[in-house]
C-alpha cells in the first residue's frame, strides 16, 4: 500500500512538473461559473497574472466572449453528452490588456466525484502574424494584377496613379499612399494624387528636393534625387522624418516608406505609403510595391512611346496629306535622278501625270532657256551644301514654257551617300508678270507709256557716260506744253489724258529711234538726243515738234479741235552741264525763258541763266540762316481812312537786311521761302513781331484802336504743321485783343478750299481777328467765299487804282467793287494810291481805306511810329 501510494506520488510530481513545462495553456474551470481552478505556469506567464490572482478570476475576466450566446451553446452542448470536446479559437486578454490569441480545447471531465472544464490552450500568435502576412501579401498580388490590368486599358498617367494609390490602401493594408511630383522649378516636391485616411497629413506639406536642406533629406525628398526606396520603420525615430514627426503623430504613421516612379530612365514621380503599425514594411512587401512601381514606369514610358508613335503616325500622314495636297508641286527622284514620287500639284503644273513620268529624268520639263553651265552650278551647290533654289524656265505637257521657283534637297543614307532628291517648286508666271508690271510702272509711264522721270533720269547718266567715254555732245529738250490746263479744266481729265497720248506720239515722230523721249509728269515731256552734230539739228528738232504740236488735235470724233502749243527749253552735254541733274535744270530754265517770251517757241540754257541760277542757290542758302541771324525787318506802310483823314491801320512789309547784298527785295526771297516751306517759320515770326507793335502802339494812343495787318501765304495755311493756337496764346500773353490784327489772303486760296483753311480762317474769325482778301479782282474772284468765311475788307488792287484818273473802266470797276462790298457789308481798301487826284475819286466812290506813296512809303517802326504822333 505504501509503494502504491509512493508510486502516486510519483507520478503526480512528474504530472505538476509536465503541466508546468508544458507550453501548452491548461487550466480548470467549473462549469457553471467558469471560475479557475487550476491554472499551470505557462499560462500564468503568458497572461502575466500569479496563480492566486488567476485562481480568483473567471474565465469572463480573459474574454467576455466566454459569456455570448455562441460559447454558451458550445459548453452547454458537453454536460449533456452530445460531444464529448471542443475547440475554437479566440483571444486572450493579457494583464496588460493586449490580446493573446490562442487555440482553445475544452472537455468536460470527472474528478473527485464532481464535473470540471479542462482547457488546453496554445499560442497562436506566430501562426496568425503569418497568416495575417499571407493575407497581406495575397492582397498585394491582387494589387499588383490590377495594377497590370490597368496599365493595359488605361491611357491617362493621373488616372493610373490615382489607381496605384488606391489599390494599395484597398488591397496592401495601406493606410495612406500618395504621388509627389516636382513643381515647374524642380525645387519643391507637391502631391499630385492620394488616397486613404489621414490626408490632412499632406495639407501644406513642404518636402525639398535640394539634399542641403532638411526638408529635402526625408524619404521622399531622397528617393527622387537618389532614385533608391527609402523604408522607415519607426517614424517618431529616425532622423530623416524630423521635420514631418508632428504632424505624422497626429494622425498616428509609425513607419513609412517612398518607392521612385521613372519614366525614362529619371525620376518622374515618388509613391509614399504609409502605416499606423511600425515595422510594417518587409521585405516582401517591399518587392511587391517595387515591382508594382517598376510595372508603373513601363506603363508610363509605353505611354510615351505610344504617343510618340501616334504623333509619328499624324506626321505621316500629315506629311502624306500635304505631299498630295500641298499648292506647291513636289517631285522626288532616287540617286539615279529617276523620278519616283510625285504629288498632285506637279500633275496640275506641269501636265503630266504621276505614270507618265514615274521612272523618268527630269530633263523631261527642260525649257531650253538654259545652258548647260547652268545646270553644272545647280549639281556643284548640291554636291556642296545638298541644296539650291532659284528661278528656272519649265516647259509643260503642251509646250507652254513657264518660270517657276524651284527648291532641290539632296537627301543622305548612313553612309553619307547620295539617297535621293528632293525637289519643290511652284508656278511663278504671275509673279514675274507682277514684277515686270512692277518695273514697268517703276521706270515708265503708264499713260503714254513713255519713260518717266527716273527712267529718264537713269537713261540721262547712263548716256553722259557714253558721251564722256566718246567724247561726244548730247542735247536735253525740255517740253512743256501751253493751254494744257485750260483743256483739262474745260474738257476733263480723260480729253487731257487723250491729248497727253497723242503729245506723245507726236514727240516720237519728230525724234530718230535712238533718242530718248520720255514724260517727266504733268505736262512736261523731255527728249534726250544722242550725238547731235550742232545746236542747228538741235533747233530743228525743236522746231519741228513745236510744229506738230501746234497742229489740230481732232480727239473725238464731231468735235471741236484742239489746239496747244509747246515752250521748249534746250541744254547742252558738256557746255552747259557735266551731270543730270544740272543738265535737265538748265533745259528746265531755259524752257521757263520761252515761256515768259510768249510762248510756242525755243530758248537755248545760257551763261546769264546759269549765273540767275547760281545767284538763286546762294540766296537760298543765305535765307535758311537770316531768321536766325536776325536779318529781317518789318517796315510798316500807314492805310488812312478816307472819311477823317487819319491813320488807323497799317501793313506790316517783311524786309531783308542781307550783310553783303543789302535789302533784298520781298519778290526774289518770297517765292524761295514758300518753294522750301521756309515761308511757316519766317511767317511766325512776321505775325508776332507785328502783334508786339500793333500792343506798343496801341498802349501810346491811349486806347484808340489800331490794326496791323499782315501777308499770310497760302503755304501757312496748307500746312499742318501751322497751328493758330500759338499765334492766338501770344496774343493773350501780350495782351492784345484780336481786332487788332487782320490777317491779309489772297483770292486763289479759296479756290481750293480743305478743312485746314476752313479751320484756320474759322479760327481767325472766332478770335476776332479780321481778314482782308488782297489783289481782290486780279484772280477768279469766288464771291460765295466772302460770306462764309466772314471776310472783313477787300483790297482793290493798284493795277485798277494806277489809271483810275484816265481810265474810265477802271473807275467803273472800282465803284463796282466798292458796291457790291458794301452790300455784303465789307469794307474797302485801296491799294497804290500816289495822287491826289486817285484820293479823292476813290473818296467819291464811297472807298473806305487808302493806302500808297500818296501817304507813304513803307517805314521802320521807329519812323512809322513819329507819322502816328504826327497825327
Amino acid at each position: 500500500m505504501q509503494s502504491q501510494i509512493s508510486a502516486l506520488k510519483t507520478k503526480l510530481v512528474q504530472a505538476q512538473i509536465i503541466l508546468d513545462k508544458t507550453p501548452s495553456l491548461v487550466f480548470m474551470m467549473e462549469p457553471e461559473s467558469l471560475r479557475f481552478t487550476f491554472v499551470n505556469h505557462s499560462l500564468m506567464a503568458s497572461l502575466g497574472y500569479t496563480q492566486s490572482e488567476m485562481l480568483g478570476m473567471s474565465a469572463n475576466q480573459l474574454n467576455p466572449a466566454f459569456s455570448d450566446q455562441y460559447c454558451q451553446q458550445l459548453l452547454a452542448s458537453l454536460p449533456m453528452g452530445e460531444q464529448s470536446a471542443v475547440d475554437f479559437e479566440m483571444s486572450f486578454l493579457r494583464k496588460d490588456e493586449t490580446a493573446l490569441p490562442v487555440a482553445l480545447f475544452l472537455r468536460l471531465v470527472e474528478m473527485d466525484d464532481k464535473q470540471v472544464l479542462l482547457a488546453i490552450a496554445h499560442d497562436i500568435t506566430l501562426r496568425k502574424k503569418h497568416e495575417a502576412q499571407i493575407a497581406r501579401l495575397t492582397n498585394f498580388y491582387k494589387a499588383l494584377s490590377e495594377v497590370n490590368q490597368a496599365i493595359v486599358r488605361m491611357r491617362d498617367e493621373t488616372e493610373l496613379l490615382s489607381l496605384v494609390c488606391k489599390v494599395a490602401v484597398e488591397f496592401g493594408g495601406i493606410a495612406l499612399a500618395w504621388v509627389g511630383q516636382a513643381n515647374e522649378t524642380a525645387s519643391l516636391i507637391r502631391p499630385v494624387v492620394s488616397y486613404g485616411c489621414g490626408k490632412e497629413y499632406l495639407d501644406e506639406i513642404m518636402i525639398s528636393t535640394n539634399e542641403n536642406e532638411i526638408a529635402g533629406r526625408g524619404p521622399v525628398g531622397t528617393t527622387f534625387r537618389e532614385r533608391r526606396i527609402v523604408v522607415i520603420n519607426d517614424f517618431q525615430a529616425d532622423e530623416m522624418t524630423v521635420p514631418w514627426r508632428e504632424r505624422a503623430a497626429q494622425v498616428g504613421w509609425r513607419s513609412a516608406a517612398a518607392f521612385p516612379i521613372l519614366r525614362a530612365g529619371r525620376t518622374f514621380a515618388v509613391l509614399s505609403v504609409h502605416h499606423s503599425q511600425q515595422g510594417a514594411f518587409d521585405h516582401e512587401v517591399i518587392q511587391l510595391i517595387e515591382e508594382m512601381c517598376s510595372d508603373i514606369s513601363f506603363a508610363l514610358d509605353n505611354f510615351d512611346r505610344e504617343k510618340k508613335r501616334q504623333t509619328l503616325e499624324e506626321e505621316l500622314k500629315l506629311a502624306s496629306m500635304v505631299y498630295q495636297y500641298s499648292s506647291q508641286a513636289m517631285m522626288v527622284t532616287d540617286a539615279s535622278n529617276r523620278i519616283i514620287s510625285v504629288n498632285q500639284a506637279y500633275t496640275h503644273i506641269t501636265g503630266y501625270t504621276a505614270d507618265e513620268v514615274m521612272g523618268k529624268n527630269p530633263r523631261i520639263l527642260s525649257s531650253g532657256r538654259h545652258t548647260q553651265a547652268f545646270y553644272k552650278s545647280i549639281w556643284r551647290s548640291l554636291k556642296a551644301y545638298q541644296h539650291w533654289q532659284g528661278r528656272i524656265w519649265s516647259k509643260r505637257k503642251n509646250g507652254e514654257i513657264y518660270p517657276e521657283w524651284l527648291t532641290i534637297n539632296l537627301v543622305l543614307d548612313e553612309d553619307d551617300a547620295p539617297y535621293c532628291f528632293v525637289a519643290t517648286f511652284y508656278d511663278i508666271t504671275d509673279k514675274v508678270r507682277s514684277e515686270e508690271l512692277i518695273w514697268k510702272q517703276a521706270n515708265y509711264d503708264m499713260l503714254t507709256e513713255l519713260p518717266n522721270r527716273y527712267m529718264l533720269h537713269q537713261c540721262m547718266v547712263q548716256e553722259i557716260g557714253n558721251a564722256r567715254h566718246h567724247e561726244q555732245t548730247l542735247a536735253v529738250l525740255y517740253i512743256d506744253l501751253d493751254q494744257f490746263k485750260e483743256v483739262n479744266d474745260t474738257l476733263g481729265h480723260q480729253i487731257g489724258d487723250q491729248l497727253l497720248v497723242e503729245v506723245a506720239q507726236r514727240i516720237k515722230s519728230c525724234v530718230n529711234e535712238t533718242d530718248v523721249v520720255g514724260r517727266l509728269g504733268g505736262d512736261e515731256f523731255t527728249v534726250i538726243l544722242l550725238a547731235p552734230p550742232d545746236s542747228a539739228y538741235v533747233a530743228g528738232i525743236a522746231e519741228r515738234i513745236i510744229a506738230k504740236l501746234v497742229t489740230a488735235f481732232t480727239l473725238i470724233e464731231n468735235q471741236s479741235a484742239i489746239y496747244i502749243s509747246a515752250s521748249i527749253g534746250i541744254a547742252f552735254y558738256p557746255s552747259d552741264a557735266m551731270n543730270a541733274e544740272d543738265l535737265l535744270k538748265g533745259a528746265e530754265q531755259a524752257m521757263y525763258v520761252a515761256k515768259n517770251a510768249g510762248r510756242n517757241r525755243l530758248s537755248f540754257y545760257t551763261s546769264e541763266l546759269r549765273e540767275k541760277a547760281r545767284n538763286r542757290l546762294s540766296l537760298l542758302s543765305d535765307l535758311r540762316g537770316a531768321l536766325a541771324e536776325n536779318q529781317f525787318q518789318l517796315y510798316f506802310q500807314p492805310i488812312v481812312n478816307l472819311a477823317t483823314g487819319k491813320i488807323t491801320k497799317a501793313e506790316a512789309l517783311i524786309r531783308w537786311q542781307h550783310p553783303v547784298r543789302g535789302m533784298v527785295n520781298p519778290a526774289e526771297f518770297i517765292p524761295l521761302a514758300e518753294e522750301t516751306g521756309l515761308i511757316v517759320a519766317i511767317g511766325d515770326w512776321v505775325f508776332k513781331e507785328a502783334a508786339h507793335w500793333a500792343r506798343r502802339w496801341k498802349s501810346d494812343r491811349a486806347g484808340e484802336s489800331i490794326q496791323v495787318s499782315v501777308n499770310m501765304s497760302p503755304i501757312q495755311f496748307k500746312d499742318d504743321t501751322v497751328k493758330m493756337d500759338s499765334w492766338l496764346a501770344h496774343l493773350q500773353a501780350i495782351g492784345l485783343p484780336g481786332k487788332n490784327m487782320v490777317v491779309e489772303i489772297t483770292e486763289s486760296l479759296l479756290l481750293d478750299v480743305t478743312s485746314a483753311i476752313s479751320d484756320k480762317l474759322l479760327a481767325f474769325r472766332d478770335a476776332g481777328i479780321k481778314v482782308s482778301m488782297d489783289d481782290f479782282g486780279t484772280g477768279y474772284s469766288a464771291l460765295s467765299y466772302l460770306k462764309k468765311f466772314d471776310i472783313d475788307y477787300l483790297k482793290i488792287d493798284q493795277t485798277f487804282v494806277r489809271d483810275i484818273t484816265t481810265d474810265p473802266s477802271d473807275l467803273a470797276l472800282s465803284e463796282a467793287i466798292v458796291v457790291m462790298a458794301h452790300k455784303l457789308g465789307l469794307k474797302v481798301i485801296a491799294e497804290g494810291v500816289e495822287t491826289l487826284e486817285q484820293r479823292d475819286l476813290l473818296t467819291q466812290c464811297g472807298c473806305d481805306y487808302a493806302q500808297g506813296y500818296f501817304y507813304s512809303r513803307p517805314l521802320p517802326p521807329a519812323a512809322f511810329e513819329q507819322l502816328l504822333k504826327a497825327g
